[in-house]
Formats: C-alpha cells, sequence, structure tokens
C-alpha cells in the first residue's frame, strides 16, 4: 500500500529519528527484488539494520545472521494477547524468535455483484467451483476472471490456496518429504487449466503483481484473487469523483475461496529481522517496540490491509474494516490462513522452493498446456528434491 508508506510508515520513522536523537534512512524495495537484496546483504553482512521480509521468509533463511528478538517480541505479544500459529511458524526458530512479526496480508474474493448476480451467484463466489461456473458466464459477457498464472508473490498465493483447498501439499506433515505427486494434486491441477481455459485470458500469463489490481480497475474483469489493495484503489477513485453508476458502486469482497478440502488460503505478510551485523541492534529493537505500539493508528492508515498477528488484535472489531458493510467480512479472512510448508513447519525448503517459483511454474506449465500432469509434477518434484 504505497499510501501507508508516504503517509504513515515514513513520516512515523523521520519523527522517531528527531525524537531519539538516530538518523533514520528508509529504503522501498520491489517485492520481486527482496530475495535478491537480502541474499546480497547476507553474503557482504552490511546494508540495513532492519529488513523487512514480505511475502518471503528470511527468519527461516539467515537464521545464523539475524539478532534474536525474543525481547521484543515476547514484551509486543504478551501486550496484546500472544501470537497466533502462523507468526511462530514464519518467525520462531529453534526457539528462538528471529523475526517479529507484523502482519499478515489475506487473499480475498474481490467481484463485480452485479456481473456475478446476473450469472447467478449475487453473494460472489464461495468456493472456486462457484467461481469456474460464474466466471464462465462472465467470461461469456465480456468480464473474465483473473489471477497470475505467473511467477509472482500473487501466483504463488492463489495456486498454493487452490492446491491445499484441493486437498494437495507440498510436503508432509514432517516438512521434507516431498508430496507433490497425488491425485489430489492432479484434481487442483485439472481445475487451474479448466479455470483458465473457459474463465481467464492469456493476459494473465504476463501479470506482475500490481496486474490483478489494474485489471479491476479497469472494469474488464468480473473478479480477482487478490489483497483488499484492489478493491481500496477503485473506492479511492470514487472518493475523488463519486458517482451512482461509479465503478466502486458495484464491487464487494468475499472471504477466501473453499474447495473439496477446505477453505485454505496462503497469505502475504510482513516480518522484520535485525542483521547481527548491525552496529544500531539496541536502536533497532526500541524501533520495532515503538513503531508496533502506534497500533490502531498504522492499521487504520493500511485501510485494513495489514491484519495483526496478535491474538488480541485480532479478536476484533478491528477498526476501518467493521465500521463498513462491504468490508465487514474481512475481519475473518485470518481465520482461514495456513503459512509456506503446509501442512509441515514452515522449513528453508519451504522458503525455498517459494523463492524460485515452483508451485506457479508447475500450475502454468499445466494450465497452459506446455506440459501434461506428469511432466509439470515431476518437474516440480525434481526442484524440490534438487533444494534438498
Amino acid at each position: 500500500m504505497p499510501a501507508y508508506d508516504t503517509d504513515f510508515f515514513d513520516p512515523w520513522a523521520q519523527d522517531w529519528g528527531s525524537k531519539n536523537n538516530v538518523k533514520v534512512t528508509v529504503d522501498h524495495i520491489a517485492l520481486a527484488q527482496l530475495p535478491a537484496r537480502s541474499a546480497a546483504e547476507a553474503q557482504s553482512k552490511s546494508g540495513h539494520d532492519i529488513f523487512g521480509w514480505f511475502a518471503q521468509g528470511g527468519p527461516r533463511l539467515y537464521n545464523d545472521l539475524l539478532v534474536d528478538l525474543s525481547d521484543v517480541v515476547k514484551q509486543i505479544g504478551e501486550k496484546n494477547g500472544g501470537w497466533d500459529k502462523p507468526a511462530e511458524d514464519l518467525c520462531l526458530v529453534d526457539g528462538k524468535w528471529k523475526g517479529m512479526p507484523d502482519f499478515v496480508v489475506p487473499f480475498l474474493s474481490s467481484y463485480r455483484k452485479d456481473l456475478w448476480t446476473t450469472a447467478g451467484f449475487p453473494n460472489g463466489p464461495d468456493t472456486w467451483d462457484d467461481l469456474l461456473k460464474g466466471g464462465e458466464k462472465t467470461k461469456a459477457a465480456g468480464a473474465p476472471v483473473g489471477t497470475a498464472l505467473s511467477n509472482t508473490s500473487d501466483g504463488e498465493m492463489t495456486w498454493r490456496s487452490v492446491l491445499w483447498s484441493y486437498g494437495g501439499k507440498e510436503v508432509e506433515e514432517d516438512g521434507k518429504t516431498v508430496a507433490l505427486d497425488s491425485k489430489e494434486t492432479r484434481a487442483a491441477l485439472d481445475y487451474a487449466k479448466e479455470l483458465y481455459e473457459k474463465a481467464m485470458t492469456n493476459e494473465v500469463l504476463s501479470w506482475d503483481d500490481a496486474a490483478n489490481n489494474q485489471y479491476l480497475a479497469s472494469g474488464k474483469a468480473s473478479w480477482v484473487y487478490n489483497p483488499i489493495s484492489a478493491y481500496r484503489t477503485i473506492e479511492n477513485e470514487y472518493k475523488k469523483a463519486p458517482a451512482p453508476d461509479h465503478l466502486f458502486t458495484k464491487e464487494a469482497l468475499g472471504l477466501p475461496l473453499a474447495g473439496p478440502a477446505g477453505r485454505m488460503m496462503s497469505p502475504q505478510w510482513t516480518i522484520y529481522g535485525v542483521w547481527n551485523f548491525s552496529k544500531a541492534v539496541d536502536a533497532a529493537k526500541q524501533f520495532l517496540i515503538d513503531y508496533k505500539a502506534t497500533w490502531p493508528k498504522n492499521f487504520e492508515a493500511s485501510g485494513g490491509y495489514d491484519i495483526p498477528f496478535e491474538k488480541g488484535l485480532q479478536a476484533g472489531p478491528l477498526p476501518v474494516l467493521s465500521t463498513d458493510d462491504k468490508t465487514k467480512g474481512v475481519q475473518d479472512a485470518y481465520k482461514y490462513v495456513k503459512v509456506i510448508g503446509y501442512p509441515g513447519p514452515n522449513t528453508v525448503l519451504a522458503n525455498k522452493a517459494l523463492d524460485l517459483h515452483i508451485v506457479a511454474d508447475m500450475f502454468t506449465r499445466y494450465a497452459t498446456g506446455a506440459q501434461n500432469a506428469d511432466q509439470a509434477i515431476k518437474e516440480a518434484v525434481d526442484a524440490y528434491q534438487q533444494i534438498l
């Protein structure tokens, strides 16, 4: 959320620096560049004091190079009702908090209520099967559905959600036995292929992480799978020039979609780590403590994008979301969160597989007909085995 950075975080960080006699520099790095940037800083043992990972697993990958933040994280957790399991999965490494959980970003069903009502789903799609059945109709009416079939964070999270919702999994519960070769994975792949052919267009093959938002805002899409940012973009335009027939008046939000195995959603998230080669560890820790103490201003500034990991703050009613009938349901989205590595723990393997786009590649190759199911699964399994 660019406005969160420019209107809230950056000014707050500068103000904190002035009050604490610390020079604070904030760098905003493109999502696709984060893995390479964190690897470069780790290798050179120089760079930022605090590093923020968005939808990547820094604590697992850089355990030996990160400060133990247990004192900071436990203090924040005790104040706010404790941390939920996804926070522990991502940041608690060998009993030590090597990252500070900031927020989780749920993926939501963002749809055009008018188009889905005509298609026979007045409350939008609730399941992946609904999406296929209704999406085929909306595409025929000139409004396809859209989600990235490309090497993007959005694509990774979407297709993991589909995989898990169909009962598939990357690994067993031990976190290291590769389990992709299954009938459940094949069912998920078959679904993706059918959705691509019947309800989407080939535009999704070249999408970046901003394309979902742009597609919905263009008025061309009947549905996208995306965080609330896509909805907020259209809402902000409406606020500038409200009109009875504005696109925003037709937009609606739903929960993450459910599949035969249940309603499971792979989210994005932000977590912060402090490098142990930092020369300002104490200041970095205090910065994180004071930043987390800005609740609920930080949440309000995000427009409901940044769902907290703290159980006491999740309990609701949440600011911003609870006061709008269209967004009330978003408060429950965190209940369906599963973290990379599910059903096993979050591991180095899981995070490397995420950075290498193994899951998104597998779905794309099969959905587009570049490979059959056996070939796509074998290539993915081989990639996992190579990491191991």
